[in-house]
């Protein structure tokens, strides 16, 4: 839940600086709320918090020229909501592979897009 109004904040601070891009913020704080609807079963939960919190890593470092840097602290809270409870971690092959994929996406987005 912390997560949660954190990105809240965070979309507020972004629709106040960039009116323009208000809309990305707001749907951006939608998905990080999405892993409250599977509260429910906890191992599906883990695993949801771990993908989120590493999109929205990927998002805020791909974004960060448009403000999309204030999501890292929800990022980081949802990693952290990911292996709270020691019964229901997400698993460490799925613990390695997110991470791994959210690498693997910033890499080629820097490879494709940015050029010197």
């Amino acid at each position: 839940m912390a997560a949660v109004v954190v990105a809240a904040i965070g979309a507020g601070l972004g629709v106040a600086v960039a009116t323009y891009f208000g809309a990305l913020f707001v749907i951006t704080t939608l998905v990080a709320a999405s892993p409250l609807a599977l509260r429910e079963n906890p191992k599906t939960f883990a695993r949801a918090c771990l993908s989120v919190g590493t999109g929205l890593l990927v998002w805020a470092l791909i974004g960060v020229i448009v403000g999309m840097f204030v999501f890292i602290p929800a990022a980081l809270l949802l990693f952290v909501a990911s292996f709270a409870a020691r019964g229901n971690r997400p698993g460490a092959w799925f613990a390695l592979a997110v991470p791994l994929a959210g690498a693997a996406a910033v890499v080629a987005f820097l490879a494709l897009f940015v050029r010197e």
